[in-house]
């Protein structure tokens, strides 16, 4: 089983960032926003997010390797997706962690691992 985290914004938090029409009011929304739009620095950006503990582990998913996590998380099929908390399909700026512990962050052109 592959683990996926993902970056979740509370009503809270996106009341603030409504109120103040600024998307950097709300730091995790800020390195979500930087890793949505950057051609590097991804693995700076998910490092960052994950130290502050912005992302949450919000399904497994049974898959054959990354790629097939990113295929699973986005078409099915669900009977692969054990869902531990509201998720939207993955997509830049979500970490999946591998069988061994490595932790990839999706860049806008495949993975990037991160560090240990």
């Amino acid at each position: 089983m592959y683990k996926v985290y993902q970056i979740k914004l509370s009503r809270e938090d996106m009341a603030l960032i409504n109120e103040t029409g600024d998307h950097t009011a709300v730091p995790k929304n800020e390195l979500k926003q930087k890793m949505a739009f950057a051609m590097g620095n991804m693995e700076t950006y998910a490092s960052e997010a994950l130290g502050k503990g912005f992302y949450t582990h919000v399904a497994s998913i049974e898959a054959n390797n990354l790629d097939h996590v990113f295929e699973i998380g986005n078409i099915g099929p669900e009977a692969n997706i054990v869902r531990l908390s509201p998720m939207h399909s993955i997509s830049v700026g979500d970490i999946i962690e591998d069988k061994a512990g490595d932790r990839f962050v999706i860049s806008n052109l495949g993975f990037v691992q991160l560090g240990s």
